[in-house]
């Protein structure tokens, strides 16, 4: 009974990532065979779906840096003074905004918003048989439905974090400028003043961990749909909340490996 008690807890705390890093090994081995076959073919997925994640997208992605960067800097700028000036601002805004608020909120805005469409469409795709039909024509669904995904999502996901980031910082200079008088000049020495190796390459890892996890999940629930339209919602919910407890795992891990290596 103990032992059945291990393997069921087992199961439910690292069966979800053996599944998930099977995929993406089945992901990569196809790309590596199929390549450059139908190169024309997923660029053009790549691309749609680079405009449909990353462009249109882009509007919220700016409202957004504009009002995290106006909310953290008007929360901080009354202690200014009296914790440490411009210097602290900076390393705050580091720590707050580039490390730890931009990706999780790009992050969680990405997965309601193109996750569930990801994981709606492959799930479509399998119920009306064009799955079916691609093999029938000799064309693997892994490299010719997911691969360009998880490219296209990636590339999206770090652009829009980057702009985001670039408003926020942009903003937050702008917000202590007119709360407390603080020059563009002594804002921007004291933010790349902070700024070193480990943000730039934890904000990279973070970006890049979550463009490949979050269409991974969501490609897998989306053609684990079998062939009732009532499972598109339900797999939908599950590809959501995987996205997330995946997406704060990463960034938490993340987080952990990068302190340890400073």
């Amino acid at each position: 009974m103990i032992k059945a008690f291990l393997e069921y807890l087992f199961e439910k705390l690292f069966g979800g990532i053996y599944n998930l890093i099977s995929f993406l090994v089945i992901v990569i081995d196809e790309f590596i065979k199929n390549f450059p076959k139908g190169y024309l073919a997923v660029r053009k997925i790549v691309y749609k779906q680079i405009y449909f994640s990353g462009v249109e997208a882009l509007r919220l992605t700016v409202q957004l840096g504009i009002l995290l960067g106006i909310v953290i800097v008007t929360q901080m700028a009354a202690f200014i003074k009296g914790l440490g000036g411009v210097n602290l601002i900076g390393k705050i805004l580091l720590v707050a905004i580039i490390r730890e608020a931009i990706p999780l909120f790009i992050a969680v805005i990405m997965i309601a918003r193109s996750g569930t469409a990801i994981t709606s469409e492959l799930g479509l795709m399998k119920i009306n048989g064009e799955v079916l039909s691609l093999k029938s024509l000799g064309i693997e669904p892994v490299y010719y439905i997911v691969f360009p995904r998880l490219v296209a999502f990636t590339i999206s996901l770090f652009t829009i974090t980057l702009i985001a980031a670039f408003v926020s910082v942009i903003t937050g200079s702008f917000t202590l400028f007119l709360f407390e008088k603080v020059s563009f000049a002594d804002f921007y020495d004291a933010l790349f003043l902070n700024m070193s190796i480990f943000d730039l390459v934890l904000f990279s890892l973070k970006n890049i961990a979550f463009g490949i996890t979050i269409p991974l999940i969501c490609c897998f629930y989306g053609l684990s749909i079998k062939k009732s339209a009532t499972e598109i919602p339900q797999m939908a919910t599950k590809s959501v909340l995987s996205c997330f407890l995946y997406v704060f795992l990463l960034n938490v891990i993340l987080d952990f490996l990068v302190l340890i290596w400073q």
